[in-house]
């Protein structure tokens, strides 16, 4: 693969310069040609959505709330910007349908994370069935097997990636060949794996192409990075900075 095919797709939006997971975060990727967009979403106590990393509010709005347990209008009333510069202070946390809402018509697409696990995948099925036709715009991804798999099955439309970083939560190297085997059991369509801690190579790109999946890393800030990357032939990188990205792979 040509680095001129590889997806460069925006960490929370252009979250570099604008406040993750926000309108003008994707709004700003947009506006400097990003393939895509990941975001992050967890469901609030009333069942609805909320684009948020964190469990809690408080590292991006200074006020602490609890994702689960809070309503999505009380969510929506912070200020999710001020943190990142005064100039973004009438930056909220989105419902999904307003991120997806900024999504162009066309090629561009978005990864949307499920941070929780399975319970958001009928309100997920919900917002998303309507836009079936444009299922090339859109992907989902999950460290969770069971949000993975549910997503997968509800939805057999929409690609769905498994997320994993390289070291298990008890700091063991992860398994991929056991990832694999489980991802193929689930029907999936691919792996959207960490930069650091996976073995990189050719042996394991191969290892991962070899089963039909497709193949992301996540998160690639430095251009040196970049290049070793795409030159190993992912499909795409996910990077706090797309327009860095983009003039590592010689400004396409």
């Amino acid at each position: 693969m040509s680095a001129q095919a590889v997806e460069i797709v925006a960490h929370r939006g252009f979250s570099a310069r604008a406040p993750e997971n926000t309108l003008g975060a994707f709004e700003l990727a947009w506006k400097n040609q990003t393939d895509a967009c990941e975001l992050d979403v967890y469901l609030t106590a009333d069942g609805k959505t909320a684009v948020i990393h964190d469990k809690d509010t408080k590292r991006t709005t200074g006020v602490k709330m609890d994702v689960a347990t809070a309503k999505q209008a009380e969510l929506m009333a912070l200020d999710a910007g001020s943190w990142k510069g005064q100039e973004w202070a009438s930056e909220k946390i989105p419902t999904l349908e307003q991120a997806l809402a900024t999504m162009p018509m066309g090629k561009r697409r978005f990864f949307i994370e499920i941070k929780c696990g399975a319970e958001i995948v009928p309100e997920l099925k919900r917002i998303l069935e309507p836009m079936k036709e444009r299922a090339a715009q859109l992907a989902i991804i999950a460290f969770k097997r069971d949000a993975a798999a549910e997503s997968k099955k509800a939805m057999p439309w929409i690609q769905v990636y498994r997320l994993a970083a390289g070291k298990t939560k008890e700091k063991r190297p992860t398994d991929l060949t056991q990832l694999i085997a489980d991802t193929k059991a689930d029907k999936l369509d691919g792996l959207d794996l960490g930069s650091s801690d996976f073995p990189w190579d050719e042996a394991m790109v191969k290892q991962v192409r070899d089963a039909g999946f497709g193949l992301y890393v996540w998160t690639v800030n430095k251009p040196a990075d970049v290049l070793r990357f795409a030159k190993l032939g992912v499909d795409g990188i996910t990077t706090d900075d797309p327009v860095m990205v983009r003039e590592a792979l010689g400004g396409r």
